[in-house]
């Protein structure tokens, strides 16, 4: 990655976390109906602006780093078993923190679907269906 794209990701990656924070607490803690949980809303402003800024911090980065390793995954010569493995830690941790993340800011447990849903997500990357084949050793020729 080359030094300038690099500093760009990591200024975007600096600006969006408290921009999360502050749209999450500007739109979900409404007086009228919270979005958000009653306990991030009773929280003094300036702490859960921390608190949210963080949590979108840690979310970003590793979203960053699962997309990262799926894509040394994808690349790395066969069969790749240490890159898939990695990927696929990164990948639960992923829907870990989002189902947690998800719970924490809105309640419900329908946000556990998170941790299924990232394991699909980098199927569909790293899946290759003529590998299922029979007698394929590889991509089919077209």
């Amino acid at each position: 990655m080359s030094s300038m794209r690099a500093l760009l990701l990591g200024l975007a990656l600096l600006h969006l976390g408290p921009g999360a924070a502050f749209a999450l607490l500007a739109f979900g803690c409404d007086a009228v109906q919270p979005l958000l949980g009653s306990g991030l809303c009773a929280m003094r402003l300036l702490t859960a602006f921390a608190w949210l800024t963080s949590g979108a911090w840690l979310l970003m980065g590793q979203g960053l780093l699962t997309l990262r390793l799926l894509q040394r995954a994808r690349t790395a010569p066969a069969p790749a078993t240490g890159a898939r493995l990695a990927a696929l830690l990164a990948l639960l941790a992923l829907g870990a923190l989002l189902a947690a993340a998800g719970h924490l800011l809105f309640g419900g447990t329908a946000w556990v679907l998170a941790l299924p849903g990232a394991l699909a997500a980098g199927w569909l990357v790293l899946a290759n269906p003529h590998a299922c084949l029979p007698g394929q050793d590889g991509p089919a020729a077209g």
